[in-house]
């Protein structure tokens, strides 16, 4: 089974995007609402000339980039259904201007593990692993993907973890 989209969502979030490689996860997840919590982190974040703001600006400037690189997290409800547990694109990024490939390393009840390399616009490359408990009502995970971009190397670091509320999503989608 596969973890919830929210999940594939988190790499959206963060601006990664590819193709999809076959071989969905096995992780035995139960079907219904879920609470997800990611925390982001960046590294490399490109720095901004402020020669030419007002010292406000460079201030405020120099206070985001500051904020870029501080852990961001979110927690959200999802519903997790029964054909989201068939999906192959499980922890893929996706855009036009990249390629990427999957080498999956674990592919269990509760364990799921890949390398993922992206070519294209943007060089990507890294792995995730996702953990489920034996039950399938929490999981934990961890994705760490560095991007070559011309000259300036970054990278996102992105931890996760979910726990089953209830079979019964409500209006939650």
């Amino acid at each position: 089974m596969v973890a919830p989209r929210a999940l594939i969502a988190s790499l959206a979030a963060v601006g990664f995007s590819g193709v999809l490689v076959a071989q969905a996860p096995a992780l035995d997840l139960k079907v219904g609402l879920w609470e997800h919590t990611i925390v982001t982190s960046m590294s490399g974040v490109p720095p901004v000339d402020t020669s030419k703001m007002s010292p406000e600006q460079a201030a405020r400037a120099a206070e985001a980039m500051k904020a870029m690189g501080n852990d961001k997290s979110v927690t959200t409800k999802t519903c997790l259904k029964k054909e989201d547990l068939a999906k192959d694109s499980f922890m893929m990024p996706n855009s036009a201007n990249m390629t990427c490939t999957r080498k999956v390393t674990a592919n269990t009840s509760t364990q799921f593990a890949a390398e993922i390399t992206c070519t294209g616009q943007q060089s990507l490359k890294g792995h995730v692993t996702i953990d489920a408990s034996p039950g399938g009502s929490a999981f934990t995970g961890v994705m760490k993907m560095d991007s070559t971009t011309p000259g300036r190397p970054s990278g996102v670091s992105i931890k996760m973890s979910g726990k089953y509320l209830a079979a019964d999503c409500g209006a939650t989608k």
